[in-house]
Order: C-alpha cells, then structure tokens, then sequence
C-alpha cells in the first residue's frame, strides 16, 4: 500500500530541490564570471602597464594612461563576448544568458556589439597614441575615421536585430549616458573656468564620451533588472 503522506511529500521536495539547482548554478556562474573577469581584467592591466613602464607606448601622462586603460576594458569586454559568440558552449558558463542556445539564436546580435565594442577601445587607444608614438596626423585620422565608420556600421545593423525591449535600453543608455557626460565634463570645466582644476584636454573628453556609455550601458541595465543572474 502507498502511503498518501508520503507521496504528496515529494513532490515538494522535489521542486526544492529543481529550486536550489538552478540558484547554485546561478550562484556558480556569477563565481566564475568574477573569476575570469577579474583574471582577465587584471593581466591585460599588468601587460598595458608594464609597456608603459618601459617606455613601448612613448611617453604618457595621466591623461593618456587612463585613456588607454578605459579602451582596455573595452577591447577585453568585446573579446570576452566574442569568445561566448565564437563558442556559445563556453559563453554560456560565464556570459548572463539562459544557456547556449540563446548565445547561438542571438548571435549575429552579439557579433556586432562585440565589433562596435573593440572599434571603440581601438579608436581611443589610437587617439591616446597617436602623439607619444609620433604616428603621422593623416594615418591616425585614416585610422580613426575607419574604426568609427566600423562603429556605426556595427550599431546600425544591430539596430535592426535588437526587440523593443532592447531598443528602449538602447535609447535609456544614451540618454542617461548624456547626463553623466554633462555632469562629469561640466562640473570638471566648471571648475576649471573657476580656476580650481586644470582644464580638461580633448583626449579627456573622448575619456569621459566612451566611460559615461560604458557606465551608463551598465546603469541602465541594473535599473530594468536585466544584470541579476540568469
């Protein structure tokens, strides 16, 4: 004979237990993403910083060496989702999808974030370098002007594979990006008019341009709760 009490308990514990798998899964893959992030984070930092020491970029000042570490983050963020693109098996483990299949039926989407991604970091890389490096004005602007046109190429056709959630973030991420423009670069020549900080060159600007998106592409994120593990 079957005891009632006992079968009507299992199934409850069953969905505990179908409950507590995927948040340690969750819990583990969060894990690992910080790992890998922070390892890749933290060597790419060390190499760019021992060149520098050494004197293969020429001679930077701050201004240059914090224009060279916010395309860092940039060139590694895009080779990481380019790694999860090329091989959605392994992206799953460490990228904020469902599983593999999404990275695989949202590739193309991918692809092109990851170009518009590296095109940037390259772009103000080269902007940073062009001068310690004695590069000749017109090839830096040849240079400059194809990684942009790579850029915009990449963000118009992902425009048209993206939902209408993704193009509402899309539209927060730059408005909320002007903002923290306005309010970093404005308070910063504020002060410099005022006569309390030296005046931001042009590299600073194109700083601030591309870590306000960075920082804005991650704030809006957070707010529509799209950043909680999945």
């Amino acid at each position: 004979m079957i005891d009632t009490h006992e079968t009507a308990r299992r199934p409850a514990g069953g969905t505990h237990g179908a409950q507590v798998r995927p948040a340690r899964r969750k819990t583990t893959k969060v894990i690992v993403s910080l790992i890998a992030g922070g390892l890749a984070g933290g060597l790419a930092t060390g190499v760019l910083l021992a060149f520098v020491d050494r004197g293969l970029f020429g001679q930077l000042d701050a201004h240059h060496e914090v224009a060279m570490l916010v395309a860092l983050v940039y060139v590694v963020t895009g080779l990481f989702v380019a790694i999860g693109v090329a091989r959605p098996a392994i992206g799953a483990r460490f990228l904020n999808v469902e599983d593999a299949e999404e990275i695989a039926e949202h590739r193309r989407m991918h692809a092109y974030s990851c170009i518009g991604m590296i095109a940037i970091g390259l772009l103000l890389a080269l902007a940073a370098l062009a001068r310690p490096l004695a590069i000749d004005p017109a090839i830096a602007l040849a240079g400059c002007a194809a990684l942009m046109t790579a850029f915009i190429a990449a963000s118009w056709r992902q425009r048209r594979l993206i939902d209408e959630l993704l193009a509402a973030l899309s539209r927060e991420t730059a408005a909320l990006a002007f903002y923290l423009l306005a309010l970093a670069g404005g308070s910063w020549s504020l002060l410099a008019v005022l006569g309390y900080a030296p005046a931001p060159i042009p590299l600073d600007w194109l700083t601030m341009i591309a870590a306000t998106l960075l920082l804005a592409a991650f704030g809006a994120s957070f707010a529509r709760g799209m950043l909680t593990p999945r």
